[in-house]
């Protein structure tokens, strides 16, 4: 019988409820009410952008926060989250490092690549500022699918063991902004600025403290001192969930 969800796991399957909601919310009015997306044409952002941009720029903020709660995938960048393993071998920490990197090249070219598209659409006037936040919202519901199901950047590109490993967990802040680095606007902009915020953040440790990021160094990123389970519902399926 398997085992029941950790707190951290319920608490992450109730977030990703909530992101649902917003992201319906946003469709909706994409549907029904296209205008009130558009926060270019008032001097006022309608009710459910506000709600869109509290929810984003919060998810941002709490990874900058090392009492956040958060996953150690993302939290392993604090020194509290680091446990080093005794006499791991800094040139298998080298080797890994530049793997990953390569990784995370691929995946940061994808991502550009992608959303320079639909920023080139919208230039031209076939997209417009309610299609960009259709598509943030949507980024940031798929954000924490990344975690809790199934993520193509660890299934194709990165080829990590799972999100506790993940060498680009805190990308998602300034994947989920980037379609709205195209409209000159402080609404779009101060979400652009944080996830770039978190983004520095992120890589600035990661090249100074690479040891907390490996499993190899950090024992708190092995499967047998892991308490979280955020990968039992993750596809392809983790061994102690099969």
């Amino acid at each position: 019988m398997l085992p029941k969800p950790t707190l951290l796991t319920r608490k992450y399957l109730g977030t990703a409820v909530f992101r649902l909601m917003v992201f319906l919310l946003i469709v909706l009015l994409y549907c029904f009410d296209r205008s009130s997306l558009d926060f270019t044409a008032t001097a006022v952002p309608s009710l459910p952008l506000w709600v869109l941009w509290l929810a984003v720029l919060c998810s941002m903020a709490a990874q900058l926060n090392p009492k956040s709660g958060l996953t150690a995938g993302c939290m392993k960048q604090y020194p509290n989250r680091f446990d080093p393993v005794p006499n791991y071998s800094p040139e298998a920490l080298d080797r890994v490092v530049r793997e990953q990197n390569r990784g995370a090249l691929k995946v940061a070219g994808t991502w550009v690549l992608v959303n320079l598209i639909f920023g080139i659409l919208y230039l031209r006037g076939t997209l417009r500022t309610a299609e960009l936040i259709l598509l943030c919202a949507l980024y940031y519901l798929c954000d924490l699918v990344c975690v809790l199901f199934f993520c193509p950047f660890q299934t194709f590109l990165m080829k990590n063991r799972c999100c506790v490993n993940c060498r680009i967990f805190a990308w998602g802040s300034w994947m989920m902004a980037a379609p709205l680095i195209f409209i000159i606007h402080w609404f779009s902009w101060s979400l652009v600025a944080m996830g770039l915020v978190v983004l520095i953040v992120w890589e600035v440790r990661y090249r100074r403290y690479p040891e907390r990021f490996w499993l190899g160094s950090n024992r708190l990123l092995q499967c047998a001192h892991c308490r979280e389970q955020l990968c039992r519902y993750k596809l392809p399926r983790s061994p102690r969930f099969r």
